[in-house]
């Protein structure tokens, strides 16, 4: 097997973990500039180039996953979900300052704020937004 073509394989692997639409659209141009820059005989890539793919792969699933849009049966009954996200959302709130307020180690009640967040923000794509 050439040089080339184990460096690809191994990229190609990295550039697996971006989510599938990503990679459709961009994977050939990324596995291009990848290529481009190695240097003549290098076999793997650099563990710098590595951890950056990885990482950046990790981000933008993340970012998936805390962008997720409602559920087409939440479009359908928005009427009542926006109350019910906002009221979900205003509850999480009340309990975070309750945890918090009580003494020593009620810090980790806002770590229920980014819930509550999200909440609010489905209530607001609800609101705002027409079904795909």
């Amino acid at each position: 097997m050439s040089d080339v073509t184990d460096l690809e394989r191994r990229y190609r692997r990295l550039l697996a973990l971006y989510p599938k639409a990503f990679r459709h659209e961009h994977e050939e141009e990324m596995l291009a500039v990848l290529l481009a820059g190695a240097e003549s005989g290098q076999r793997r890539p650099r563990l710098a180039e590595a951890a950056n793919l990885a990482g950046n792969a990790i981000l933008m699933r993340l970012l998936l996953v805390l962008l997720i849009r409602p559920t087409p049966w939440e479009y359908r009954h928005a009427r009542i979900m926006v109350h019910l996200r906002v009221l979900i959302g205003i509850w999480l709130l009340l309990l975070t300052g309750l945890i918090y307020g009580f003494g020593p180690g009620g810090w980790w009640g806002a770590l229920l704020v980014p819930a509550a967040t999200l909440h609010f923000y489905f209530a607001y794509r609800l609101r705002h937004s027409t079904p795909r």
